[in-house]
């Protein structure tokens, strides 16, 4: 939960995607031909049928309706759950609270996990069978890929580039590509919205997305494109200007000492990612006469902000919302 972190006084704290009939009836073939494990790992490709798709790579040949599909990387999974796929496979961590929206961890509780960002698990991955293997373009491990691609047509997604985009091909892939645009239609709906009702506030106070780091007192802001800052871009939203030393695009980072917290001091909105370490700003001098702070405008706690899935970017356009609300005092 957002809580508004307010100057510090003795009495308060701050706290904040049509298969037709041909392709049905093979799936019920193949459902009472084997009674068993194989029978029920049965796909809309079970028939042999492909389609070409285009990934990160190129165009690749994969099932026409993947049922069984393993989702290696960070993103993928949560789209899939979007469109109505539940991944037999997915990473590690997903569960862990504030990594993705609760309707998220919900959907994916009891899914196998396979994979970190810097491993795959290709026997674990062989024992689910799948019929599709989505993973990161640039898995830094080519053996991997290639013994994967020994179990399955792979879909190789870009972590770098546009999440909506991204979210699309995902979609596409899964054949589900028709719910995924209608949800695009209705984050961007909504982000043109928040936009225009918050438009005053947005162009007269410069944000600040910051992050504390866990165990020294450093601090680092993130310039638009970072991976919390989607859905804060996609409103348009205005970002204050870094100043000597800090990250200057989403490529770049760096952590700054505690001592130059007044660096913050051009940003009309603050927002930190970690509230569970603000304890350690209360009460720091530098921190409460920052002007974000004396009027207010500094939040703490936005849950999972990277958006990923479209409904994933709605969840977090209407916590945007709540803290313009704030600001505008609404």
């Amino acid at each position: 939960m957002l809580s508004k972190i307010r100057p510090h006084t003795p009495a308060s704290r701050g706290s904040l995607r049509l298969l037709g009939a041909v392709a049905a009836m093979a799936l019920a073939a193949a459902g009472l031909a084997a009674c068993s494990t194989d029978g029920a790992a049965a796909s809309g490709a079970a028939s042999g049928e492909t389609r070409v798709v285009r990934d990160a790579l190129g165009e690749q040949e994969i099932p026409v309706a993947p049922e069984r599909i393993v989702a290696t990387d960070f993103f993928s999974s949560s789209v899939l759950v979007d469109v109505g796929v539940t991944p037999v496979g997915v990473m590690q961590g997903i569960e862990q609270p504030g990594s993705r929206p609760e309707r998220y961890i919900d959907a994916l509780d009891g899914v196998e996990q396979v994979s970190t960002y810097a491993e795959i698990n290709v026997e674990q991955v062989l024992e689910l069978d799948p019929d599709l293997i989505i993973v990161d373009a640039a898995f830094p491990e080519p053996e991997t890929i290639e013994r994967l691609a020994q179990i399955a047509p792979l879909f190789h997604v870009d972590l770098t580039g546009s999440w909506s985009e991204r979210a699309l091909s995902i979609a596409d892939a899964a054949n589900r590509l028709d719910e995924a645009e209608a949800q695009q239609a209705e984050y961007e709906a909504r982000a043109a919205e928040v936009s225009r009702e918050y438009r005053d506030v947005l162009d007269a106070a410069p944000l600040a997305v910051v992050s504390l780091h866990p165990s020294e007192a450093t601090w680092a802001s993130y310039a638009p494109g970072g991976w919390p800052t989607p859905a804060w871009v996609d409103i348009d939203a205005q970002f204050r200007t870094p100043t000597e030393g800090e990250a200057r695009t989403s490529d770049e980072w760096a952590w700054i000492s505690e001592e130059q917290l007044g660096k913050l001091d051009n940003a009309g909105i603050i927002v930190v990612l970690e509230d569970e370490l603000m304890d350690r700003l209360t009460g720091n001098a530098l921190w409460e006469a920052l002007p974000a702070v004396q009027a207010g405008n500094a939040f703490a706690g936005f849950s999972a902000p990277a958006t990923s899935s479209f409904r994933w970017g709605l969840d977090n356009l209407d916590e945007i919302a709540g803290i313009l609300d704030q600001v505008t005092g609404v």
